[in-house]
């Protein structure tokens, strides 16, 4: 048995050693496949890699945000993996010996098990989501007048929509007074006070379209609807809004109750969180719809309409002779804004004849009667309109009038509609009609008779001038009828109109014989639509059919013979119908684009002699056009194939099914302006030769390879609207620079472009090899992943063998680039030398990212002397982003010494000490950035400073100012050590900062040196997380210590927002003897500083109670040097607060989330530094105390401190240390008068050390406070403490509403024994688990209010779980 027993142990213990034995000696044995496996797996996760970042591209190129997972698992691969398998690899070339065999063996076996653990964790449903919709307000561009008559009226709203129980408000008005100017200024303000989670804004007007309204809003808050009918959209919207919490809808320019079901809108009090704003011309409508209230929007006051008019005419206004006649023209326009500007605009620069011609047009003009516009703006704009100055203004601007109501209406189709009219008689090509067409438009814009759009290539039209300019125009000579499906109105006499424009579901009118332009717009053609266009229409110069369902060419089409234009776009019909356009003998224009149906381009459209433009932009079917149409086409002047056909036919093949061929296209190019084509990948050496040639001054957009286009969309916006610019652009994918250098067109387009992008083109070294005259045109640039680019130009580096002297530079490189972009070039070293940057005058934005091998962005090549660097300069550089540039040392090194270079002279040394510090802007360069205004930085592996200042030069104890306009400062994830270094005595710079951003640099310990934060006079937002070794945000240098006694006040009121997140180390905010004047700060978030216990004392404004009017004894002069002795900060803050003369009570605050900022009236002629307005703290384990302060004994007791009277808002959240919300001085009150006399609502939760909420001194301040609300809080024993000697004291909260505590085990009281609380507007007491609870008396509650329900039981004790769960209910 015994031995049994230990053969079993023995054999246990084989076991044991066995198994490690054996793979111990396995990594020997298995060296060689070890490594091979690794290899094998490496080259799978890269693979898999490229797959992900593929997909990830694809999404960023559609504007969506890549998910987290995604993010950290390419850098895992990019970064630790690739520079783990780096190490080794190297460690394998330097270890050849045997003897290291199995450490090897067994390291690449440990990798290779964490390459696969990466492909096991690279597998993802998706990479990405849809980006939030852009807040409305950022689309907005009108500057805002903030005149009294106004801002009244703002702050009714404002404060209207604060009310719980409003649902609706009214603006109404006249047309032109200013309503909807007046609604997109509430919602910027709106934003700011955080009063809603969402605000959405639709147009309704005149002629509701409902698809279209469902459309505005649900774009606003990302909703995408699968369904077609309308009652599905609305359901699908109605659910979705009632899933926002606070959301404002806003529903301009109503003339009728819209139907809020049929759209989907929350009515009544389906969801209480909904709002309504709504603007109209008529008052019945807001009271029809239960408005409650409505604002009316007066007229402008004589000095407002005076003020205004004097913006309008500028100079003309100084002149004395025109003053009085100037008074009577202001008086004509009624005080109406948009009479004001557009009269004012037309008599800019104008003689005192025309002023006065002007005053009596005025007078004399006869109104229209058109709805909702008042008599004095329809004879305004109609007199602005006669005083165009040539038809072809007029012209343009009725043609504004045929699209719907606050479209985005295309500058092209101007163009193609005018040229078709003949409006233009001057132009001889399309070109030249484009021309004066934009200028035109430019023209009525600063006439405000056009407004401005987001899309530069589309203009606005304002609802009032729509109506005149339709009233006008409906007039003779013109006779205009613009009609919409909404309008159900009875045809008039069409025999004389010239112009019809209908929208949505109309029968094509009959009886037009004189009919020249006809557009239909998301309409539906019934049966036989087409024939009456065609027999009833029969001198048509113009027909556009634009995103028409079921449409069908009929084939008497031919019959117009004077039709000029045809434009089909986004209209449903496939392409087979289409062949009896072929004889339309006069067309000029012809567009098919975003026609998806349309598969095949007949060939009977050959047949169009006199055709000048055709366009098939985005046709994503077409797939067929027959070899031969386009050398019919000889008079065609611009072709738009962008996003369609791309099967261009290389010359093979049988005759008869041949597709169209380059060469075709170019065999007519000696009247060809504009090509825009795309082509297959690796085909685009194949070009014929004269592509470029017979038409000199061709335009260009040529994309060619796999998603060429999307690869230019993704950084320079759409093709379609570049092409129409005029610019050339070429870009090419996928393909071998060896094959298109070989090709003249190619090498002829390379010169003439003005965009250049090529992507993943491999086997060229330098950009003067693709021409060698140096891209003299060229304005932008971008190149991304061409592995072989080793520099731009044939540099003067030894490492290369070809090498161009400086003086061989071609003096006109790149002189016109505007746009610079590296990516992903794995062996560029450096992007510019010295010779070259001296071309770089126009440069204004440089992006360089992912070159793994760069070390520098300029360099100096050895044989270029450091003097030439003295004589740098990025005159016009406004960007700069660098990123992931994993091996870069500097931007410039002026001490760097190169492999041909001997060092001959000693480094440059410190005036007091050290050498060049490693920096991201050494000194030598600091100063190439006169116009610099943003500068982004992510993934450095740089450890060293990012601006050095060192050897600045300091001239009369000042220098230069340093960046002077940058406002934007953004780093993330780099390995900096300081951001600034080195500030010798009397620097200037960075003094127009705006914008800091720092994330995940865990090697910086401090923000900003004193000397820097001094200067950064308008800093607005302050953004720093997850930076693990940050310490401090400000600390005084040892170098400049003795420069900290001077105005130390280190942060201005400007200050907007300040945000902290994920500091582990932080300890203070304060360098020792400053104040950082934090409580001017409008919106502030400290989260997760788990050391820091305060922010530091602020200097509150103190004043007398007993006479406010006597000047404060006790006020602080700011300009007043500090002194080091101090006591204010409690023990371990980590900062000596700020000690000034006369300021015994300093005010401790430890402050956290602000989310509202300060209300626009607060704001108004305020000049004192207390703007907090909300505040929240969390999640910041050494919090012991809120709102400190520490009085003296000797102090005067009618002194008192006035504080936070603009706070509103209270959030403690997860402080496990704190043990008082307000800690005052133990003889008097030190908070007083109006101190948190606005706080309205206050919330606590689980802070299980605090005992008490309030002491009693506190709780008589918050006059104004309505909702609190306390959760979790272990150790809570009652809400408001007493103090000494106040026993039987009566205290009210007069406006307190609702009161709800949950889960505290310890409390007894609300308030204890010695005072009397009571709660008159009490609406809603809510208690749930609070067991020991003691009930109130009903006598302190008015028991009168009808929102108040009161059980019996309110004045019993509680007995069952049910009443403790539900003490008094609110009223339903």
């Amino acid at each position: 048995m015994a031995a049994d027993f230990l053969i079993s142990i023995a054999s246990k213990i084989g076991e044991c050693l066995v198994t490690p034995i054996g793979r111990e000696c396995g990594y020997l044995v298995n060296y060689h496949s070890n490594l091979a496996s690794l290899q094998r797996e490496i080259e799978d996760l890269c693979r898999k890699k490229d797959g992900v970042q593929g997909l990830v591209d694809a999404a960023k190129r559609n504007g969506e945000i890549i998910k987290p997972d995604v993010q950290s698992w390419l850098e895992n691969v990019n970064d630790d993996m690739v520079k783990k398998v780096l190490q080794f690899e190297d460690e394998i070339n330097k270890k050849r010996r045997c003897v290291y065999r199995w450490s090897l063996s067994r390291k690449a076996y440990k990798i290779t098990q964490h390459v696969l653990q990466l492909q096991n964790k690279g597998t993802f449903e998706s990479v990405a989501h849809p980006a939030p919709p852009r807040k409305i307000w950022l689309t907005f561009n009108e500057d805002f007048k903030d005149f009294k008559s106004r801002m009244a009226k703002i702050n009714e709203v404002i404060e209207g929509l604060k009310g719980e129980e409003v649902r609706l408000i009214g603006i109404c008005g006249m047309g032109g007074v200013g309503k909807t100017t007046m609604v997109k200024e509430i919602i910027k303000r709106l934003d700011k006070l955080n009063l809603f989670d969402e605000i959405v804004m639709a147009t309704v007007s005149q002629s509701p379209n409902v698809r279209m309204i469902q459309s505005e809003i649900a774009d606003k808050i990302g909703l995408k609807f699968e369904q077609e009918s309308e009652s599905g959209r609305a359901l699908t919207l109605h659910g979705r809004l009632t899933l926002i919490k606070r959301i404002l809808i806003v529903l301009d320019d109503v003339w009728t109750d819209p139907n809020f079901e049929k759209i989907g809108l929350p009515s009544g009090d389906a969801h209480k969180g909904c709002k309504i704003l709504l603007t109209s011309r008529d008052s019945d409508v807001c009271n029809r719809m239960g408005s409650e209230p409505i604002i009316a929007v007066p007229t402008l006051t004589t000095e407002e309409s005076w003020e205004l008019f004097r913006e309008m005419v500028g100079e003309s206004f100084d002149d004395r002779d025109l003053r009085s006649v100037a008074k009577e023209v202001v008086n004509e326009c009624g005080g109406l804004p948009i009479a004001i500007v557009t009269v004012g605009k037309a008599l800019v620069k104008k003689s005192k004849r025309e002023w006065d011609d002007a005053l009596n047009q005025l007078r004399n003009s006869t109104p229209v009667n058109i709805p909702g516009v008042n008599d004095k703006v329809y004879s305004s704009i109609k007199w602005s309109y006669d005083r165009l100055e040539s038809d072809e203004d007029r012209s343009c601007l009725l043609l504004c009038c045929l699209f719907p109501e606050d479209y985005d209406i295309p500058i092209e189709y101007l163009v193609r509609y005018g040229w078709g009219r003949g409006y233009f008689s001057n132009c001889s090509t399309l070109e030249d009609t484009r021309n004066r067409v934009h200028s035109l438009v430019a023209q009525l814009q600063r006439r405000f008779l056009l407004i401005d759009s987001s899309n530069r290539q589309t203009t606005k039209m304002h609802d009032i001038v729509r109506d005149v300019a339709i009233s006008i125009a409906s007039r003779d000579p013109h006779r205009f009828l613009v009609r919409s499906h909404a309008e159900n109105k009875e045809w008039p006499n069409l025999a004389t109109y010239d112009t019809i424009s209908l929208v949505g579901h109309l029968e094509i009118p009959v009886g037009c014989p004189k009919l020249e332009l006809l557009q239909t717009m998301e309409g539906c053609f019934s049966e036989g639509s087409m024939d009456i266009i065609c027999n009833e229409m029969k001198k048509l110069k113009v027909l556009a059919l634009l995103a028409m369902n079921h449409l069908g060419l009929s084939r008497s089409l031919g019959v117009l013979k004077n039709l000029q234009t045809l434009c089909l776009d986004g209209s449903k019909f496939d392409g087979r119908s289409t062949d009896v356009i072929g004889s339309l003998e006069n067309l000029e224009i012809l567009s098919f684009r975003n026609c998806y149906d349309m598969r095949e381009l007949p060939r009977e459209i050959g047949r169009l002699q006199q055709l000048r433009l055709l366009d098939t932009t985005n046709c994503r079917n077409l797939k067929v056009i027959p070899h031969g149409i386009f050398s019919s086409l000889c008079r065609l002047e611009e072709l738009y194939m962008m996003g369609s056909f791309d099967k261009w036919d290389l010359g093979t093949g049988r005759e008869d099914k041949r597709m169209a061929s380059i060469s075709e296209v170019m065999s007519l190019s000696h009247n060809l302006k504009v090509l825009a084509i795309q082509m297959p990948p690796n085909v685009i050496h194949l070009l014929p030769k004269d592509i470029v040639l017979k038409s000199p001054t061709i335009k260009f957009h040529i994309y060619s390879g796999t998603g060429a286009m999307e690869f230019w969309e993704t950084f320079f916006g759409t093709a379609e609207s570049d092409a129409r610019k005029f610019e050339n652009c070429l870009v090419i994918a996928d393909s071998d620079a060896r094959e298109f250098m070989e090709s003249q067109a190619v090498g002829l387009m390379l010169k003439k472009s003005k965009r250049l992008a090529l992507g993943n083109v491999k086997n060229f070294s330098a950009l003067t090899e693709l021409d060698e005259e140096g891209f003299q045109d060229l304005k932008v640039l971008y190149l991304d992943c061409c592995p072989n680019i080793e520099y731009l130009v044939n540099g003067t580096s030894a490492l290369f063998p070809r090498i161009q002297s400086a003086s061989q530079l071609p003096n006109s490189f790149l002189t016109n680039l505007r746009f610079l972009q590296l990516s992903s070039c794995d062996v560029l070293k450096y992007a510019f030398s010295l010779s070259v940057v001296r071309n770089l005058v126009q440069l204004e934005e440089l992006n360089i990212g992912e070159c793994h091998q760069m070390e520098e962005i300029v360099s100096k090549q050895g044989r270029e002397h450091d003097e030439e660097a003295d004589m740098i300069s990025f005159h016009k550089l406004i960007n700069l982003n660098l990123w992931y540039l994993q091996s870069l040392a500097g931007f410039f090194q002026a001490n760097k010494l190169y492999s041909n270079q001997e060092e001959t002279t000693p480094r440059v040394e410190h005036q007091s000490a050290g050498i060049f510090e490693k920096a991201i802007f050494p000194s030598k360069c600091i100063s190439w950035f006169p116009s610099l205004e943003e500068v982004k930085l992510s993934g450095m592996e740089f450890e060293g400073v990012l601006f050095d200042l060192k050897i600045h030069i300091v001239m009369d104890g000042q220098t230069d100012p340093t960046c002077p306009q940058l406002r934007k400062l953004e780093i993330s994830c780099c390995k900096f050590t300081h951001l600034w270094k080195n500030i010798p005595s009397g620097f200037q710079g960075f003094q127009n900062l705006r914008y800091l951003k720092l994330t995940y640099c865990s090697g910086i310990k401090y923000v900003f040196s004193h000397l820097i934060a001094r200067k950064l006079l308008n800093l607005e937002e302050v953004n720093i997380s997850q930076c693990s070794g940050m310490e401090t945000i400000v600390r005084i240098t040892e170098e400049n210590e003795e420069e900290a006694t001077k105005d130390m006040i280190l942060y201005p009121r400007k200050l907007n927002r300040f945000k902290l997140v994920g500091l582990p180390r932080l300890t203070s905010l304060c360098p020792a003897g400053s104040t950082f004047q934090w409580s001017s700060t409008k919106n502030m978030h400290v989260q997760k500083c788990e050391k820091l216990k305060t922010l530091g004392a602020v200097i509150p404004q103190r004043k007398k109670l007993e006479n406010k009017s006597e000047k404060d004894s006790t006020s602080h002069d700011f300009s007043t040097p500090p002194t080091r002795s101090s006591n204010w900060c409690p023990d371990g803050c980590g900062c000596i607060p700020y000690s000034r003369p006369n300021a015994q009570r300093p005010i401790e605050i430890l402050p956290r989330p602000i989310i509202q900022e300060v209300t626009p009236t607060n704001l108004e002629d305020s000049d004192d530094d207390d703007n907090l307005e909300s505040l929240s703290v969390y999640l910041c384990n050494s919090m012991e105390v809120i709102f400190h302060v520490k009085g003296l004994k000797h102090e005067e007791s009618s002194h008192s401190v006035e504080a936070f009277n603009k706070l509103r808002f209270l959030l403690l959240h997860k402080l496990p240390s704190l043990t008082r919300v307000w800690e005052t001085g133990s003889s008097q009150p030190m908070f007083a008068g109006s101190s948190f006399g606005n706080l309205k609502w206050l919330r606590v939760y689980r802070c299980n050390q605090l005992k008490y909420l309030f002491s009693s001194s506190i709780v008589k301040l918050l006059v104004s406070v309505e909702d609190i609300k306390v959760d979790r809080c272990e150790q809570m024993e009652e809400i408001v403490a007493a103090e000494e000697e106040e026993a039987g004291e009566i205290i009210t909260l007069p406006k307190v509403k609702s009161i709800e505590l949950g889960n505290l085990p310890k409390l007894k009281y609300f308030c204890g024994e010695a005072y009397t609380l009571k709660l008159p507007s009490l609406e809603l007491l809510k208690a749930i688990n609070v067991q020991d609870l003691r009930p109130f008396d009903s006598k302190l509650v008015d028991t009168h209010n009808p929102r108040l329900q009161v059980k019996p039981a309110f004045r019993q004790e509680w007995t069952s779980q049910e009443m403790r769960n539900a003490y008094v209910k609110r009223n339903e």
